[in-house]
Parts: structure tokens; C-alpha cells; sequence
């Protein structure tokens, strides 16, 4: 299944945004605030829905998966997802639908927490989804025990953790599919090792001999790729997945970006749509320049810039290339830095006689 659009009405920070998505890799750029881990949220909240669906299920009982859903993914005070709405008022409602092809999916929350979706005939033609998230933060180090604690205690993590805790949770399959297998391959070759599972634990085995390191004890950037490898082993990431990513960058070492970047692109051409948010200069940078220069044919990039003024409502500009984007942060943010670093020297060199290469 592709998600090829998401209408978002009266939720969080969306004021009525309809949204356009390539089936390839989508970028999501935009300052703090600006809902890009809130867009994530609610299509991975749908394709989770998806995933459970029943043609022949009671209203009630979309109810009883639906609201729990929007609960731990967004952590609502005191579990009233009606906080979730922009604005509030006894007659208020937050609409959001996805389309995917020909099908649409839509839910509408009410102020009073009552939710209507869309006709079940509908949603039983809906094709199936299997949505994963990836939060920005690591999960391996806090794997162990993490799944049931949050089953029997309030914690602060959003379900996103435990979600991809479970997904750890499952064995390598017996036989896995070729390509993915090779991406495997250069995964591991970034951690000069291979990734095994004892139990609750993770451990990376070197290459270079027979010594194994407890994941705790790797380097957090290399966490994240060791759980990459796995939830390739073990099927959660397939052809069939759709990848949320959120902030892949978070405790990576620059050198790996490169590396990110050119694997999300591999995803994509095997037919694995892809949302990703990122602050990060270079993995925009990395595929905007695939996009631009077609590095990699026949994989579709889009790139979606979020912004807004204050308490205003979020704006969405969207994008081929980055140079397609009138609002880009991040480019932003590095001009300006340019132009600090100038006006820097030029006061250096007024006060002192010199300049940096005089030194």
C-alpha cells in the first residue's frame, strides 16, 4: 500500500492542510513546533488501524482500538484525545483521512471523544497496511524488560517505543527476501559486525574475530543501525512495510549519514514508501542531490517544508528538489551562519590588523 494523500483538519497543530506524498521518500523539513512528528503520528496511527481492520467490526469497536491508539501515541492529558483538536467548543470535530489509490480511509473525533469512520464495506476494501516507527531516540539499550513494563506501568515513553520494542521482540525469519538481504549486508558492513539476539538481549559480533558486544556497550549511532539489521532479519520491514522514521540523524556521526540517506533511497526502490523527518542539513542535502542528479532512477523523492508564525496555524510547501522550496530552515539557518562567520572576520581583521591567514 502507497499513501498517496492526507487530509488534516482541526488536529494539533493543523489547521486544514491536504497533503500531497510521493510513493518513494518523503522528507519532512521544519523548525521545532511545527508538527512534523504529529504528521508521522497520524499516518502511522491509520496504517496501525489498517493493520487490525475488520470488514464486519461494530462501530464501537473501532472505537475501542481507534482511541487508545491516538492516546498513546500523543499522550493527552488524562487520556482526552478531545485535547488534541486545534479548536475546542461542544460542537467542535478533527477530521483526518488518507488516500491510498483509489481507497480512502477517514476518522472524525468529536469534542465529546466520539469518533466516526468511515463505512465498513470501505474500509474492508482497503488494502493491508503494516505500518513501523522508528522514534528518534534508540530503543536497544532500553529493550530489555521495556514491553512489559510499559504493558504494566504509566511511563512516559510514547507507544511509538513500545511498538518497536515488540517488533525487536520477533526471531530472524528462516528465509529472507534477496534484496533486503542485501541491504543487511551494508548495514553490517557499517558495524563491522553482525547483529545477533540472545533472549532480551542484542549483541553485534565482529567481523574481525569472535568477541561480541553487548549493544548497551556500542556507540548510540550504531544502536540504531544494529536495530535496522534486525527488523530487516525479521521481516518487520518487508515490501509490504511502510517506514516512518523520525529524525534518523539524532546521535549519528555525520560520516553515517551518507550511509542513511543511500539506504533509505534502496527502500524506495524496492517499492517501500518512506517518511522521514529530519533538522539534518546533509541527509537533505544527500537526497536532494539523488532527486536533482537521478543518482538512483525511478525512485521518487518529495520534500515538504512546515512552517508557521507563532500560534498560527502550520503552512506546508512541497517539492521535487530542495531548490523547489521557498521556506527551507534548515538552508536558512547555514546562510546565516555564512553570513555571521563573515561578519566575524571582517570586525576581526577591522580591530586587529589582521585576518585568520595572518596568524
Amino acid at each position: 500500500m502507497t499513501i498517496s494523500n492526507c487530509k488534516i483538519a482541526n488536529f494539533t497543530v493543523f489547521e486544514n492542510e491536504s497533503i500531497e506524498f510521493c510513493a518513494g521518500v518523503n522528507v519532512i523539513i521544519g523548525a521545532n513546533g511545527t508538527g512534523k512528528s504529529h504528521l508521522l503520528k497520524v499516518l502511522y496511527a491509520l496504517t496501525q488501524w489498517m493493520t487490525g481492520k475488520n470488514g464486519t467490526e461494530k462501530e464501537e469497536d473501532k472505537n475501542n482500538r481507534v482511541l487508545p491508539l491516538l492516546n498513546g501515541l500523543f499522550k493527552p492529558e488524562d487520556g482526552d484525545v478531545s485535547l488534541l483538536m486545534r479548536k475546542r467548543s461542544s460542537n467542535a470535530a478533527a477530521d483526518i483521512a488518507i488516500e491510498a489509490g483509489e481507497k480512502h480511509l477517514s476518522i472524525r473525533l468529536y469534542a465529546d471523544k466520539k469518533l466516526r469512520t468511515v463505512d465498513p464495506a470501505i474500509i474492508a476494501q482497503m488494502p493491508n497496511a503494516k505500518g513501523i516507527f522508528i522514534p528518534p531516540n534508540e530503543v536497544l539499550a532500553i529493550y530489555p524488560g521495556f514491553a512489559a513494563s510499559y504493558e504494566k506501568r504509566e511511563l512516559a515513553f510514547d507507544q511509538t517505543y513500545y511498538d518497536i520494542c515488540k517488533a525487536l521482540s520477533a526471531a530472524p525469519l528462516k528465509t529472507k527476501n534477496v534484496d533486503l538481504s542485501r541491504l543487511i549486508l551494508g548495514l553490517e558492513d557499517i558495524l563491522e559486525g553482525s547483529v545477533i539476539q540472545k533472549g532480551e538481549r542484542f549483541y553485534v559480533k565482529s567481523k574481525k574475530g569472535e568477541r561480541s558486544f553487548e549493544a548497551h556497550l556500542l556507540a548510540e549511532g550504531h544502536r540504531k543501525i544494529a536495530a535496522l539489521v534486525h527488523l530487516i532479519s525479521n521481516g518487520s520491514i518487508d515490501k509490504d512495510t511502510i517506514l516512518f522514521w523520525d529524525e534518523p540523524e539524532a546521535n549519528l556521526n555525520p560520516r553515517l549519514i551518507r550511509h542513511v540517506a543511500l539506504f533509505l533511497r534502496e527502500l524506495a526502490k524496492l517499492g517501500i514508501q518512506v517518511f522521514v523527518t529530519t533538522h539534518d542539513y546533509l541527509l537533505i542535502g544527500e537526497l536532494s542531490m539523488a532527486a536533482e542528479y537521478r543518482t538512483v532512477p525511478d525512485v521518487p523523492i518529495r520534500f515538504l517544508a512546515m512552517s508557521r508564525k507563532g500560534d498560527g496555524p502550520v503552512k506546508i510547501q512541497s517539492g521535487n528538489t530542495l531548490a523547489d522550496l521557498q521556506d527551507n530552515p534548515i538552508l536558512d539557518e547555514f546562510a546565516d551562519h555564512y553570513q555571521r562567520e563573515q561578519d566575524a572576520s571582517l570586525k576581526f581583521v577591522a580591530g586587529k590588523g589582521t585576518g585568520y591567514a595572518g596568524r
